[in-house]
């Protein structure tokens, strides 16, 4: 019985967050695709792949300043080759 409610708990907190996350339709450019969201009007989050290597970034914002510097930084960067220094 215990194990039942742990994973109805489970459920309501992830219905909870996504009720209060926004995303758009991801975008390709140069190489790479880029998945935007928000949470609760200010918590951003990138998810960006290459198109060839697969590699994939993960990286959360407070600052949409800072998160359009990283997609900047990133897009310039050759999707061919795999990166380390992020």
């Amino acid at each position: 019985m215990q194990k039942n409610n742990l994973k109805l708990n489970h459920s309501k907190q992830f219905l909870k967050f996504a009720m209060k996350t926004k995303s758009w339709h991801p975008v390709a450019k140069n190489g790479w695709v880029i998945k935007f969201s928000i949470h609760e009007e200010q918590n951003i989050l990138l998810t960006i792949i290459s198109q060839f290597t697969g590699q994939f970034i993960i990286r959360y914002f407070v600052n949409e300043e800072d998160a359009c510097k990283f997609i900047n930084q990133v897009v310039s960067l050759d999707p061919d080759e795999i990166h380390n220094d992020f």
